[in-house]
Protein backbone atom coordinates (compact mmCIF):
# COMPACT_ATOMS: atom_id res chain seq x y z
CA UNK A 1 0.00 0.00 0.00
CA UNK A 2 1.52 3.15 -1.18
CA UNK A 3 -1.34 5.54 0.91
CA UNK A 4 -1.07 7.98 -1.57
CA UNK A 5 -4.29 10.52 -1.51
CA UNK A 6 -7.04 9.80 -4.32
CA UNK A 7 -5.90 12.10 -7.44
CA UNK A 8 -8.92 13.78 -9.35
CA UNK A 9 -6.71 13.73 -12.70
CA UNK A 10 -5.48 11.33 -15.52
CA UNK A 11 -3.00 8.47 -14.26
CA UNK A 12 -1.35 9.73 -17.79
CA UNK A 13 -0.57 13.18 -17.03
CA UNK A 14 2.11 11.79 -14.36
CA UNK A 15 4.48 10.39 -17.25
CA UNK A 16 3.19 12.78 -20.06
CA UNK A 17 2.46 16.42 -18.68
CA UNK A 18 0.23 19.11 -20.56
CA UNK A 19 2.22 21.60 -22.03
CA UNK A 20 1.59 25.23 -22.17
CA UNK A 21 2.14 26.01 -26.04
CA UNK A 22 1.82 29.06 -27.85
CA UNK A 23 -0.77 30.43 -24.62
CA UNK A 24 0.61 33.91 -25.34
CA UNK A 25 0.90 36.64 -28.43
CA UNK A 26 -0.38 37.13 -31.41
CA UNK A 27 -1.96 35.22 -33.73
CA UNK A 28 -0.23 34.95 -37.37
CA UNK A 29 -2.20 36.92 -39.90
CA UNK A 30 -2.83 33.97 -42.14
CA UNK A 31 -1.76 30.43 -43.05
CA UNK A 32 -2.64 28.10 -45.63
CA UNK A 33 -4.57 25.76 -42.94
CA UNK A 34 -6.55 26.44 -39.29
CA UNK A 35 -7.38 23.24 -36.98
CA UNK A 36 -9.21 23.86 -34.45
CA UNK A 37 -8.33 21.20 -31.78
CA UNK A 38 -5.20 19.95 -30.65
CA UNK A 39 -6.49 16.59 -29.66
CA UNK A 40 -5.33 13.32 -31.55
CA UNK A 41 -7.36 14.06 -34.77
CA UNK A 42 -6.67 17.81 -35.03
CA UNK A 43 -2.65 16.86 -34.64
CA UNK A 44 -3.04 14.21 -36.92
CA UNK A 45 -4.47 15.93 -39.71
CA UNK A 46 -1.77 19.18 -38.96
CA UNK A 47 1.30 16.87 -39.06
CA UNK A 48 0.03 14.92 -42.54
CA UNK A 49 -0.66 18.59 -44.13
CA UNK A 50 2.38 19.93 -43.05
CA UNK A 51 4.85 16.78 -44.00
CA UNK A 52 3.21 17.97 -47.34
CA UNK A 53 4.51 21.97 -47.32
CA UNK A 54 1.58 23.40 -46.10
CA UNK A 55 1.74 26.15 -43.53
CA UNK A 56 -0.52 24.81 -40.60
CA UNK A 57 -1.45 26.49 -37.58
CA UNK A 58 -3.42 24.76 -34.76
CA UNK A 59 -4.87 26.27 -32.23
CA UNK A 60 -6.97 25.01 -29.15
CA UNK A 61 -9.20 26.32 -26.15
CA UNK A 62 -7.20 24.44 -23.51
CA UNK A 63 -3.58 23.25 -23.15
CA UNK A 64 -3.15 20.11 -26.23
CA UNK A 65 -4.29 17.00 -25.33
CA UNK A 66 -6.45 18.25 -22.28
CA UNK A 67 -9.78 16.74 -23.49
CA UNK A 68 -10.73 13.21 -24.34
CA UNK A 69 -6.84 12.60 -26.17
CA UNK A 70 -5.74 12.25 -22.72
CA UNK A 71 -8.63 11.22 -20.20
CA UNK A 72 -9.68 7.99 -22.20
CA UNK A 73 -8.83 4.42 -21.16
CA UNK A 74 -5.92 3.57 -24.03
CA UNK A 75 -7.79 0.93 -25.77
CA UNK A 76 -6.47 0.28 -29.18
CA UNK A 77 -8.90 -1.62 -30.83
CA UNK A 78 -10.45 -2.26 -34.52
CA UNK A 79 -14.25 -2.37 -33.21
CA UNK A 80 -17.27 -0.39 -33.57
CA UNK A 81 -20.80 -0.06 -31.30
CA UNK A 82 -22.84 -2.18 -34.22
CA UNK A 83 -22.04 -6.06 -35.01
CA UNK A 84 -21.36 -7.07 -38.28
CA UNK A 85 -24.84 -8.47 -39.38
CA UNK A 86 -26.46 -5.43 -37.85
CA UNK A 87 -24.16 -3.26 -40.72
CA UNK A 88 -24.66 -5.33 -43.46
CA UNK A 89 -28.65 -5.67 -42.35
CA UNK A 90 -28.74 -2.04 -42.32
CA UNK A 91 -26.38 -0.56 -45.47
CA UNK A 92 -25.68 -3.43 -46.97
CA UNK A 93 -22.85 -6.28 -47.43
CA UNK A 94 -20.16 -4.08 -48.96
CA UNK A 95 -20.45 -1.34 -47.36
CA UNK A 96 -20.42 -3.36 -43.87
CA UNK A 97 -16.88 -5.01 -45.29
CA UNK A 98 -15.91 -2.20 -46.04
CA UNK A 99 -16.45 -0.24 -42.65
CA UNK A 100 -14.55 -3.63 -40.82
CA UNK A 101 -11.77 -3.24 -43.28
CA UNK A 102 -11.36 0.14 -42.02
CA UNK A 103 -12.24 -0.92 -38.86
CA UNK A 104 -9.03 -3.09 -38.85
CA UNK A 105 -6.81 -0.41 -41.21
CA UNK A 106 -7.16 1.80 -38.35
CA UNK A 107 -5.63 -0.45 -35.97
CA UNK A 108 -3.10 -1.34 -38.85
CA UNK A 109 -2.50 2.63 -39.42
CA UNK A 110 -2.00 3.31 -35.38
CA UNK A 111 0.32 -0.02 -34.99
CA UNK A 112 2.76 1.16 -37.59
CA UNK A 113 2.84 4.88 -36.87
CA UNK A 114 4.16 4.57 -33.74
CA UNK A 115 6.79 1.74 -34.75
CA UNK A 116 7.55 4.47 -37.78
CA UNK A 117 7.56 7.50 -35.55
CA UNK A 118 9.20 5.37 -32.54
CA UNK A 119 6.58 7.14 -30.10
CA UNK A 120 7.67 5.34 -26.91
CA UNK A 121 3.80 4.69 -25.55
CA UNK A 122 4.14 1.22 -24.18
CA UNK A 123 1.96 0.28 -27.38
CA UNK A 124 1.12 -3.23 -26.71
CA UNK A 125 -1.27 -6.06 -28.57
CA UNK A 126 -2.18 -7.52 -25.52
CA UNK A 127 -5.64 -8.30 -27.18
CA UNK A 128 -9.04 -7.78 -25.58
CA UNK A 129 -12.24 -10.05 -24.13
CA UNK A 130 -15.87 -9.72 -23.92
CA UNK A 131 -17.38 -11.41 -21.26
CA UNK A 132 -21.27 -12.72 -22.01
CA UNK A 133 -23.07 -11.66 -19.62
CA UNK A 134 -25.89 -13.97 -21.06
CA UNK A 135 -25.93 -17.34 -23.15
CA UNK A 136 -27.98 -15.47 -25.83
CA UNK A 137 -25.21 -12.88 -25.60
CA UNK A 138 -22.48 -15.50 -26.81
CA UNK A 139 -24.06 -17.12 -29.05
CA UNK A 140 -25.39 -13.75 -30.90
CA UNK A 141 -21.57 -12.99 -30.66
CA UNK A 142 -20.40 -16.14 -32.39
CA UNK A 143 -22.75 -16.74 -34.75
CA UNK A 144 -21.95 -12.60 -35.51
CA UNK A 145 -18.37 -13.58 -36.00
CA UNK A 146 -19.15 -16.87 -38.11
CA UNK A 147 -20.54 -14.22 -40.84
CA UNK A 148 -18.37 -11.95 -40.66
CA UNK A 149 -15.49 -14.69 -40.87
CA UNK A 150 -16.61 -15.55 -43.85
CA UNK A 151 -16.69 -12.05 -45.97
CA UNK A 152 -13.67 -10.62 -43.74
CA UNK A 153 -11.44 -13.03 -41.49
CA UNK A 154 -10.35 -11.45 -38.05
CA UNK A 155 -8.37 -12.54 -35.41
CA UNK A 156 -10.75 -13.04 -33.51
CA UNK A 157 -12.16 -16.28 -31.19
CA UNK A 158 -14.59 -17.96 -28.88
CA UNK A 159 -13.91 -19.48 -25.95
CA UNK A 160 -17.28 -21.46 -24.58
CA UNK A 161 -17.63 -21.36 -20.91
CA UNK A 162 -16.44 -24.02 -19.98
CA UNK A 163 -13.06 -23.00 -20.81
CA UNK A 164 -12.74 -19.32 -20.13
CA UNK A 165 -10.98 -19.63 -16.91
CA UNK A 166 -8.01 -19.78 -18.68
CA UNK A 167 -8.77 -16.12 -20.32
CA UNK A 168 -10.94 -14.34 -17.87
CA UNK A 169 -11.29 -14.84 -13.86
CA UNK A 170 -15.04 -14.19 -13.74
CA UNK A 171 -16.99 -17.45 -13.25
CA UNK A 172 -20.03 -15.10 -13.91
CA UNK A 173 -19.94 -15.06 -17.70
CA UNK A 174 -21.46 -17.53 -20.49
CA UNK A 175 -18.07 -18.06 -23.02
CA UNK A 176 -16.29 -14.92 -23.90
CA UNK A 177 -15.12 -13.17 -27.10
CA UNK A 178 -11.74 -12.94 -27.69
CA UNK A 179 -10.24 -10.38 -30.21
CA UNK A 180 -6.10 -11.34 -30.15
CA UNK A 181 -4.68 -9.11 -32.40
CA UNK A 182 -5.70 -5.43 -30.81
CA UNK A 183 -3.77 -3.29 -28.40
CA UNK A 184 -3.55 -0.90 -25.72
CA UNK A 185 -1.14 2.06 -24.86
CA UNK A 186 -0.76 4.96 -22.81
CA UNK A 187 -2.53 7.77 -24.39
CA UNK A 188 -0.64 10.42 -22.91
CA UNK A 189 2.55 9.45 -23.72
CA UNK A 190 0.76 9.11 -27.56
CA UNK A 191 -0.07 12.48 -27.48
CA UNK A 192 2.88 13.82 -26.03
CA UNK A 193 5.01 11.76 -29.18
CA UNK A 194 2.43 12.82 -31.70
CA UNK A 195 2.81 16.71 -30.47
CA UNK A 196 7.05 16.46 -31.19
CA UNK A 197 6.25 15.49 -34.65
CA UNK A 198 3.65 17.83 -35.36
CA UNK A 199 6.06 20.40 -33.73
CA UNK A 200 9.00 19.09 -35.79
CA UNK A 201 7.16 19.33 -38.89
CA UNK A 202 6.92 23.26 -38.47
CA UNK A 203 3.08 23.25 -37.39
CA UNK A 204 2.39 26.54 -35.24
CA UNK A 205 0.42 25.25 -31.99
CA UNK A 206 -1.67 27.88 -30.13
CA UNK A 207 -3.23 26.76 -26.59
CA UNK A 208 -5.40 28.45 -24.87
CA UNK A 209 -7.10 30.39 -28.29
CA UNK A 210 -10.76 29.72 -28.46
CA UNK A 211 -11.79 29.52 -31.52
CA UNK A 212 -14.82 32.36 -31.01
CA UNK A 213 -16.10 32.89 -34.82
CA UNK A 214 -16.18 31.69 -38.31
CA UNK A 215 -16.25 33.86 -41.34
CA UNK A 216 -16.38 31.96 -44.73
CA UNK A 217 -15.40 33.86 -47.53
CA UNK A 218 -14.21 32.68 -51.68
CA UNK A 219 -10.70 32.76 -50.68
CA UNK A 220 -11.11 31.06 -47.62
CA UNK A 221 -11.86 31.50 -44.09
CA UNK A 222 -11.24 34.04 -41.43
CA UNK A 223 -11.11 32.42 -37.29
CA UNK A 224 -11.21 34.94 -34.86
CA UNK A 225 -10.30 34.79 -30.93
CA UNK A 226 -9.67 36.82 -28.06
CA UNK A 227 -5.71 37.13 -29.65
CA UNK A 228 -6.54 38.23 -33.46
CA UNK A 229 -7.69 36.82 -36.58
CA UNK A 230 -6.51 34.38 -38.66
CA UNK A 231 -6.99 33.75 -42.31
CA UNK A 232 -6.43 30.60 -44.01
CA UNK A 233 -7.77 28.56 -47.22
CA UNK A 234 -8.66 25.91 -45.08
CA UNK A 235 -10.40 25.46 -42.03
CA UNK A 236 -10.56 22.08 -40.18
CA UNK A 237 -12.83 21.48 -37.11
CA UNK A 238 -11.43 18.66 -34.44
CA UNK A 239 -13.78 19.77 -31.56
CA UNK A 240 -15.26 16.17 -31.03
CA UNK A 241 -17.10 16.03 -27.43
CA UNK A 242 -16.34 19.34 -26.48
CA UNK A 243 -17.54 21.35 -30.02
CA UNK A 244 -19.33 24.24 -28.51
CA UNK A 245 -22.23 26.41 -29.09
CA UNK A 246 -20.95 29.69 -29.26
CA UNK A 247 -21.05 29.94 -33.34
CA UNK A 248 -23.42 28.59 -35.45
CA UNK A 249 -20.99 26.10 -37.18
CA UNK A 250 -20.66 25.07 -34.16
CA UNK A 251 -24.22 24.45 -32.98
CA UNK A 252 -24.88 22.37 -36.27
CA UNK A 253 -22.85 19.78 -35.58
CA UNK A 254 -23.39 20.03 -31.84
CA UNK A 255 -26.56 18.81 -32.16
CA UNK A 256 -25.42 16.04 -33.80
CA UNK A 257 -23.42 15.08 -30.85
CA UNK A 258 -24.21 12.77 -27.54
CA UNK A 259 -21.94 14.36 -25.16
CA UNK A 260 -21.41 10.47 -22.61
CA UNK A 261 -19.34 10.78 -19.40
CA UNK A 262 -18.27 7.71 -17.67
CA UNK A 263 -15.39 7.50 -14.74
CA UNK A 264 -12.27 5.97 -14.98
CA UNK A 265 -9.96 4.69 -12.35
CA UNK A 266 -6.18 3.26 -11.91
CA UNK A 267 -5.53 1.57 -8.92
CA UNK A 268 -1.48 1.65 -6.83
CA UNK A 269 0.61 -0.60 -7.92
CA UNK A 270 -0.78 -4.18 -7.55
CA UNK A 271 1.71 -7.56 -6.69
CA UNK A 272 1.83 -10.20 -9.54
CA UNK A 273 -0.57 -12.71 -7.95
CA UNK A 274 -3.20 -9.75 -7.87
CA UNK A 275 -2.83 -8.98 -11.44
CA UNK A 276 -2.88 -12.25 -12.86
CA UNK A 277 -5.66 -13.45 -11.00
CA UNK A 278 -7.91 -10.67 -12.07
CA UNK A 279 -6.68 -10.67 -15.94
CA UNK A 280 -5.42 -14.45 -16.57
CA UNK A 281 -4.73 -13.69 -20.17
CA UNK A 282 -2.99 -9.86 -19.69
CA UNK A 283 -5.99 -9.06 -22.27
CA UNK A 284 -8.12 -5.93 -21.70
CA UNK A 285 -11.60 -7.24 -20.25
CA UNK A 286 -14.80 -5.95 -21.04
CA UNK A 287 -18.20 -7.47 -21.07
CA UNK A 288 -21.43 -7.49 -23.13
CA UNK A 289 -23.57 -5.49 -20.89
CA UNK A 290 -24.89 -1.99 -22.03
CA UNK A 291 -23.64 -0.39 -18.98
CA UNK A 292 -20.58 -2.26 -19.01
CA UNK A 293 -17.01 -2.71 -17.34
CA UNK A 294 -13.51 -2.21 -18.39
CA UNK A 295 -10.60 -3.77 -16.90
CA UNK A 296 -6.94 -3.36 -17.83
CA UNK A 297 -2.88 -3.63 -17.15
CA UNK A 298 -0.99 -0.11 -17.00
CA UNK A 299 2.45 -1.39 -17.49
CA UNK A 300 4.81 -0.75 -16.61
CA UNK A 301 3.85 0.22 -13.39
CA UNK A 302 1.80 -2.57 -12.64
CA UNK A 303 -1.50 -1.03 -11.82
CA UNK A 304 -4.83 -1.96 -12.83
CA UNK A 305 -7.65 0.36 -14.75
CA UNK A 306 -10.78 0.24 -14.52
CA UNK A 307 -13.25 1.97 -16.34
CA UNK A 308 -17.36 1.81 -15.08
CA UNK A 309 -20.20 3.79 -14.20
CA UNK A 310 -21.04 5.34 -17.95
CA UNK A 311 -23.83 7.49 -17.47
CA UNK A 312 -23.63 8.17 -13.56
CA UNK A 313 -23.19 11.22 -11.12
CA UNK A 314 -21.30 11.29 -8.27
CA UNK A 315 -20.60 13.86 -6.02
CA UNK A 316 -16.71 13.40 -5.55
CA UNK A 317 -14.50 11.59 -7.33
CA UNK A 318 -14.11 9.25 -4.45
CA UNK A 319 -17.85 8.07 -4.65
CA UNK A 320 -17.05 7.61 -7.72
CA UNK A 321 -13.49 5.46 -7.42
CA UNK A 322 -15.67 3.20 -4.65
CA UNK A 323 -18.28 2.77 -6.77
CA UNK A 324 -16.01 1.65 -10.26
CA UNK A 325 -14.68 -0.81 -8.03
CA UNK A 326 -17.96 -2.13 -6.73
CA UNK A 327 -18.87 -2.53 -9.89
CA UNK A 328 -15.84 -4.80 -10.87
CA UNK A 329 -15.84 -6.58 -7.93
CA UNK A 330 -19.55 -7.86 -8.48
CA UNK A 331 -18.16 -9.86 -11.22
CA UNK A 332 -14.31 -10.10 -10.30
CA UNK A 333 -14.34 -10.85 -6.64
CA UNK A 334 -10.75 -10.24 -6.55
CA UNK A 335 -10.51 -6.93 -7.26
CA UNK A 336 -13.10 -5.80 -4.25
CA UNK A 337 -9.98 -4.36 -2.22
CA UNK A 338 -8.22 -3.10 -4.14
CA UNK A 339 -7.18 0.95 -3.83
CA UNK A 340 -8.22 4.02 -6.71
CA UNK A 341 -5.24 6.21 -6.72
CA UNK A 342 -6.63 8.11 -9.35
CA UNK A 343 -9.95 8.63 -10.47
CA UNK A 344 -11.24 11.06 -13.05
CA UNK A 345 -14.55 11.69 -15.52
CA UNK A 346 -14.09 11.76 -19.43
CA UNK A 347 -16.84 12.83 -21.83
CA UNK A 348 -16.51 10.77 -24.98
CA UNK A 349 -19.03 11.54 -28.16
CA UNK A 350 -21.58 9.25 -29.70
CA UNK A 351 -23.78 10.12 -32.80
CA UNK A 352 -27.15 9.33 -33.63
CA UNK A 353 -25.85 6.20 -36.24
CA UNK A 354 -23.00 5.13 -33.79
CA UNK A 355 -20.50 6.05 -36.68
CA UNK A 356 -17.85 8.55 -37.10
CA UNK A 357 -17.96 11.65 -39.16
CA UNK A 358 -15.37 13.29 -41.91
CA UNK A 359 -16.10 15.28 -44.46
CA UNK A 360 -16.24 18.87 -46.02
CA UNK A 361 -19.73 20.99 -45.31
CA UNK A 362 -21.14 21.74 -49.00
CA UNK A 363 -22.37 25.21 -47.48
CA UNK A 364 -19.72 26.45 -45.92
CA UNK A 365 -16.46 24.70 -47.13
CA UNK A 366 -15.34 23.71 -43.60
CA UNK A 367 -13.11 20.16 -43.49
CA UNK A 368 -14.81 18.65 -40.10
CA UNK A 369 -13.72 14.86 -38.11
CA UNK A 370 -15.80 15.52 -35.92
CA UNK A 371 -18.15 11.95 -33.44
CA UNK A 372 -14.95 9.54 -32.65
CA UNK A 373 -17.93 7.34 -31.12
CA UNK A 374 -15.70 6.31 -28.38
CA UNK A 375 -13.25 4.33 -30.48
CA UNK A 376 -10.60 7.57 -30.53
CA UNK A 377 -7.23 6.39 -29.94
CA UNK A 378 -6.99 4.73 -33.20
CA UNK A 379 -9.57 5.85 -34.97
CA UNK A 380 -8.52 9.80 -34.51
CA UNK A 381 -5.01 9.53 -35.94
CA UNK A 382 -5.88 7.04 -38.98
CA UNK A 383 -9.11 9.44 -39.87
CA UNK A 384 -6.35 12.43 -39.78
CA UNK A 385 -4.47 10.73 -42.11
CA UNK A 386 -7.23 10.31 -44.78
CA UNK A 387 -9.15 14.00 -43.95
CA UNK A 388 -5.54 15.42 -44.86
CA UNK A 389 -5.17 13.50 -47.85
CA UNK A 390 -8.96 15.01 -49.09
CA UNK A 391 -7.87 17.89 -48.43
CA UNK A 392 -4.42 17.63 -50.49
CA UNK A 393 -6.74 15.80 -53.68
CA UNK A 394 -5.03 12.41 -52.92
CA UNK A 395 -6.60 9.28 -53.80
CA UNK A 396 -5.27 7.94 -50.17
CA UNK A 397 -7.92 10.09 -48.49
CA UNK A 398 -10.97 7.82 -50.36
CA UNK A 399 -12.72 6.27 -46.88
CA UNK A 400 -16.72 5.08 -46.30
CA UNK A 401 -16.52 7.42 -44.08
CA UNK A 402 -16.40 10.38 -45.33
CA UNK A 403 -19.49 12.78 -46.43
CA UNK A 404 -22.32 10.53 -45.20
CA UNK A 405 -25.33 11.84 -44.09
CA UNK A 406 -24.77 13.01 -40.18
CA UNK A 407 -27.84 12.70 -38.48
CA UNK A 408 -29.40 14.42 -35.46
CA UNK A 409 -32.85 14.38 -34.08
CA UNK A 410 -35.75 17.20 -34.31
CA UNK A 411 -35.51 19.04 -30.96
CA UNK A 412 -32.25 17.85 -29.81
CA UNK A 413 -29.79 21.10 -28.99
CA UNK A 414 -26.71 18.74 -28.38
CA UNK A 415 -27.27 18.70 -24.23
CA UNK A 416 -28.76 15.22 -23.65
CA UNK A 417 -28.24 16.10 -19.59
CA UNK A 418 -32.14 15.22 -19.38
CA UNK A 419 -32.10 12.51 -21.25
CA UNK A 420 -29.23 10.60 -19.86
CA UNK A 421 -30.48 9.44 -16.12
CA UNK A 422 -33.73 8.33 -18.54
CA UNK A 423 -30.99 6.45 -20.54
CA UNK A 424 -29.18 5.08 -18.32
CA UNK A 425 -32.11 3.78 -15.87
CA UNK A 426 -33.39 1.90 -19.50
CA UNK A 427 -29.91 0.28 -20.09
CA UNK A 428 -29.61 -0.56 -16.20
CA UNK A 429 -33.60 -2.28 -16.34
CA UNK A 430 -32.56 -4.12 -19.61
CA UNK A 431 -29.26 -5.70 -18.35
CA UNK A 432 -30.47 -6.80 -15.32
CA UNK A 433 -34.01 -8.13 -16.40
CA UNK A 434 -31.04 -10.23 -18.81
CA UNK A 435 -29.30 -11.33 -16.37
CA UNK A 436 -31.89 -11.98 -14.10
CA UNK A 437 -33.43 -14.41 -16.50
CA UNK A 438 -30.11 -15.98 -17.44
CA UNK A 439 -29.14 -16.66 -13.87
CA UNK A 440 -33.09 -17.81 -13.34
CA UNK A 441 -32.67 -20.48 -15.81
CA UNK A 442 -28.99 -21.54 -15.50
CA UNK A 443 -29.46 -21.21 -11.46
CA UNK A 444 -26.53 -18.78 -10.81
CA UNK A 445 -25.81 -15.97 -8.43
CA UNK A 446 -27.27 -12.24 -9.75
CA UNK A 447 -24.77 -9.66 -9.93
CA UNK A 448 -26.82 -6.50 -10.75
CA UNK A 449 -25.76 -2.87 -12.06
CA UNK A 450 -25.98 -1.16 -9.11
CA UNK A 451 -27.97 2.22 -8.66
CA UNK A 452 -26.20 5.74 -7.60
Amino acid sequence: MTGQPLQNYPFWRVDAPLRAIGEEGPLPGKADVVVVGAGFSGLSVALHLARAGRDVVVIDQDQPGFHASTQNAGAAGRTIRHKFTAVAKELGLPTAVRIFQEAQGWLDYTTDFIEREKIDCNFTRAGRIYGAHTPEAYENAARDLETHQKHMPVDTVMIPRAEQHKAICSDAFFGVQYLRDVGQLHPGRFHSGLLDRVLEAGVRVLGKCRAEGFEHTRDGHVVTTPRGAIRAKDLVLCTNAVTGTHHPLLRYFHRRLIPIHSWTVVTEPQDDATIRAALPSGALQLDTTLLYTAVRTVEPDRRLLITARHLFDHPNPESAASACIAQVAERAPVLANVRAEYCWHGIFALTFDWRPHIGTDAKTGVHYQIGMVGTGVPLCGYLGWKLANRILGKPEGETVFADRPFPTRPFYNGNPRWILPYMREYYRWRDNGAGRRALAKHGRQPTPVSAD
